[in-house]
């Protein structure tokens, strides 16, 4: 089976909006063994919608559509569909009363232009969205498929979930087997030289990198599930302990877990990162069974007032210092009364930097029942990117001592 994705918007041609919607999908479909051929995006137009889909219903046996579906005069998919299918509107009751009881939960009257989301292409199915008063639309004809979504991400990945895959899972003849893993701390070169043999290999298991500035993952792909699992545990075995966990985990998912298992609590004072670490603990239900407090010490004097941290250490080693991290990490820790204390502290950018610190250099300490340390690091240029990137490091440098 071949398939476009047509992502339908003028806020993602501007660059309004980032597309993560056509990513999300080609993953899930190419998880079922369809070849994405084409992806395209369009304007909110609706002769050019119409093309679009036309000349996708041409070269695919599988259009999805994403966006376009809201009640006002901009949302246009939905009279580009009938158009194209040469179908018309039709009124169903069943959609409109749930869309009324979506608008009930929230406790506000709904506006009569809502009214038109319970209109959808004659012969169509609905697809129900849980998060949202937009249905979702297939539309099977000439032993084609066809599916319009909305264009919020989290309306279209639940409708995805819930109702698509299923229908094409029933569709798909070819079953592939797949796995990601995920590492961080290593760069996607260094992975290259230490997989080069299983790359090479006639494994029968695809092997593709995926980077991001917070690590690597490895996608494997294959029609054998013996194959997959057994280069995966070769690529596991090399790697080691840059590699920390599988599918959508995250790394603060992984900390959390071992901190739950151990029975210990963490606390976090944040120079740099400015509450990044902490967001990322609090991303996690239930996070406060282990995570007692983060505090956000930016200037020097909130380091002496709230973390102990004495002037004289501040004025002779600087704030961003293997010592000053020590003491901060050492500081949240005794205030919190947890077993560990984490601190970040850095040159952000893009000023601020000396002949002896540049931009990217960050510091991560540790402190836990016996000692305390810290970690060195150097990133790059962008302040953001060094943000985040120092988060991670943090959260990492804490899995490692975990599974220590």
């Amino acid at each position: 089976m071949k398939a476009e994705i047509i992502t339908i918007g003028d806020e993602i041609l501007s660059g309004q909006t980032t597309d993560t919607n056509s990513a999300y999908l080609g993953e899930k479909l190419s998880q079922l063994g369809i070849e994405i051929t084409f992806k395209t995006s369009v304007g909110d137009d609706i002769k050019n919608i119409s093309e679009a889909i036309h000349n996708a219903l041409n070269r695919a046996d599988l259009v999805i559509t994403t966006g376009g579906l809201g009640p006002t005069n901009d949302d246009l998919t939905k009279k580009a569909v009938v158009k194209v299918f040469k179908r018309n509107l039709i009124f169903h009751e069943e959609i409109l009363k749930k869309i009324e009881g979506n608008f009930r939960k929230r406790g506000i009257p709904m506006p009569k232009i809502n009214q038109n989301q319970a209109l959808i292409p004659q012969g169509s199915k609905a697809l129900d969205n849980q998060w949202g008063t937009a249905p979702g639309i297939l539309i099977e004809e000439r032993r084609k498929l066809f599916f319009a979504l909305p264009g919020v991400p989290l309306e279209m990945r639940t409708i995805t979930e819930s109702g698509v895959l299923n229908i094409l899972q029933k569709k798909t003849k070819t079953l592939f087997f797949q796995k990601r893993l995920k590492t961080t701390g290593i760069p996607e070169s260094y992975i290259y030289e230490k997989i080069e043999n299983l790359l090479k290999a006639k494994t029968g298991v695809k092997i593709a990198f995926l980077p991001s500035f917070l690590g690597v993952d490895i996608k494997l792909t294959s029609e054998s599930e013996k194959r997959l699992i057994e280069v995966e545990q070769k690529i596991k075995k090399i790697l080691e302990n840059n590699f920390y966990g599988e599918g959508d985990i995250t790394l603060e998912e992984v900390v959390g877990k071992l901190l739950l298992e151990k029975k210990k609590t963490i606390s976090v004072a944040e120079s740099c990162t400015g509450g990044l670490i902490g967001k990322r603990f609090t991303n996690i239900s239930g996070s406060s069974q282990w995570f007692e407090r983060g505090v956000i010490t930016y200037s020097n004097q909130s380091k002496t007032e709230l973390l102990g941290v004495p002037e004289e250490f501040l004025e002779k080693h600087g704030a961003v210092s293997e010592q000053v991290a020590i003491l901060m990490a050492e500081g949240v820790k005794r205030i919190s009364r947890t077993d560990y204390g984490l601190s970040s502290t850095g040159i952000a950018g893009p000023t601020g930097e000396t002949p002896e610190k540049p931009v990217g250099l960050a510091y991560i300490g540790f402190a836990h029942e016996n000692d305390s340390f810290a970690e060195k690091h150097i990133f790059g240029e962008d302040r953001n990117t060094n943000r985040e990137r120092t988060a991670q490091a943090a959260l990492n440098l804490v899995r490692l001592f975990l599974e220590k």
